[in-house]
């Protein structure tokens, strides 16, 4: 019985303490000698007051009270000395080779070294990345007036504080505070009875103007006299449902827009990420492929070998506006696996006018185009080749313009 005793004892403390992340041999691992108290001894080791403090740490605040008392002292000292016994044991018995232990090792030490990848990822990302970029002053300047109607546009408002009793009788008494000099704050939170904005010196915050005042709701005869009240000018009696209330007011802001500078901080946290994710996919990438010298197969990513010639071509024109790239290539293995289509022609253009519309690669697209005229002279889209040939990058605004001006002057 006392065996199963001690091995229930000992399995509660592993899911108490070990559980929380002091799990195997504690030793403390710092440079300096560890000189505080001997708590006790399992052979050569000493189980120190610092040892006892560390184990103390791993233990959630919820938990760790209970651990905290001489008696609760004394468990934590048990279950140490309970664990030392069991791990010197097992090494004495050559476990340290276990299958089931190096199997456990080598799984800690591959999370550990995951650890280390994702913690260099994220400070080189940190630093590297989001640190070196920066927000053009002209973007944030441009988005701050695209919006100044709008997201950045304020109401009138003012920035209230108040001194509220429940009895008429100590309006008198606060009136004469605040006539004796008595600061404003200092009388809010000795006088009010207002508990909650008394222990903010009597501060309420901003009001805007028509909107519902904090704590005491739809008040419009008075919101409108505290928008008539000069700035640290102290107004009241005035009775609500909640009392009698003293009102001073401690800041004010006009309608307009909100000032550049309260809200650049805001305005460049918007920008940012565009910003930050283009300068990681467009510049750092590519420049760290070649620093690095990546190679990709990209025939391990075609499309298989026995794929039929039209649901090959219809791949590749369902790519033309979501994978631009991916189009001209599969496009390209359309004339490569199947030169002699009765659709080859249209593969031929398709890959001039993604080039052209989706990708902007005129000198490309050009080529392509080309291609379709002197391979496929017979072909309808021979004469469509030639015309874009003529008409690449002008805006569709012209175009319709000289077709007009054509057509009047015959």
């Amino acid at each position: 019985m006392r065996i199963v005793i001690a091995a229930a004892t000992i399995m509660l403390l592993v899911f108490a303490i070990s559980g929380c992340g002091a799990q195997g041999r504690v030793n403390v691992g710092t440079d300096d000698a560890d000189t505080s108290q001997v708590l006790a001894t399992v052979g050569d080791l000493n189980i120190t007051e610092q040892m006892v403090s560390v184990e103390l740490e791993q233990i959630p605040p919820y938990q760790r009270a209970a651990f905290e008392t001489p008696e609760g002292r004394r468990v934590l000292i048990d279950h140490l000395v309970e664990q030392e016994l069991l791990l010197a044991a097992a090494s004495d018995l050559g476990l340290d080779e276990d299958s089931f232990v190096v199997a456990q090792v080598e799984i800690a030490m591959a999370q550990v070294e995951n650890a280390r990848k994702w913690a260099l990822i994220q400070v080189f990302y940190q630093q590297q990345v989001v640190e070196s970029v920066i927000v053009p002053e002209e973007d944030i300047l441009e988005y701050y007036q695209e919006h100044a109607d709008d997201i950045y546009h304020q109401e009138e408002q003012i920035k209230l504080s108040h001194i509220m009793v429940t009895a008429p009788e100590d309006t008198s008494i606060v009136a004469a505070a605040l006539a004796e000099g008595t600061p404003f704050g200092e009388a809010a939170s000795s006088l009010s009875t207002h508990m909650t904005s008394a222990a903010e010196d009597g501060n309420l915050g901003w009001v805007t103007v028509n909107s519902p005042m904090p704590y005491l709701g739809s008040q419009p005869e008075l919101s409108a006299i505290l928008f008539d009240t000069p700035l640290n000018e102290v107004v009241g009696p005035y009775e609500t449902e909640l009392g009698y209330h003293f009102f001073l007011i401690t800041d004010a802001q006009e309608e307009g827009t909100k000032p550049l500078e309260d809200v650049r901080d805001s305005i460049d946290d918007i920008l940012k990420p565009a910003l930050v994710n283009s300068y990681l996919q467009d510049e750092l990438l590519p420049q760290l492929m070649v620093d690095y010298g990546v190679t990709v197969n990209e025939q391990a990513f075609l499309p298989a070998e026995d794929i039929p010639a039209d649901s090959l071509l219809q791949s590749a024109q369902n790519l033309m506006e979501t994978n631009p790239e991916g189009a001209v290539r599969y496009f390209n293995l359309f004339l490569d696996r199947f030169p002699d289509h009765e659709r080859a022609h249209q593969a031929q253009f398709l890959i001039g006018f993604t080039l052209s519309e989706q990708l902007g690669d005129y000198e490309g697209a050009g080529r392509a185009f080309r291609a379709v005229i002197e391979n496929y002279p017979e072909s309808d889209f021979a004469d469509d080749a030639a015309w874009m040939i003529e008409n690449m990058g002008v805006p569709p605004e012209d175009i319709i313009f000289e077709e007009i001006q054509t057509d009047s002057t015959v």
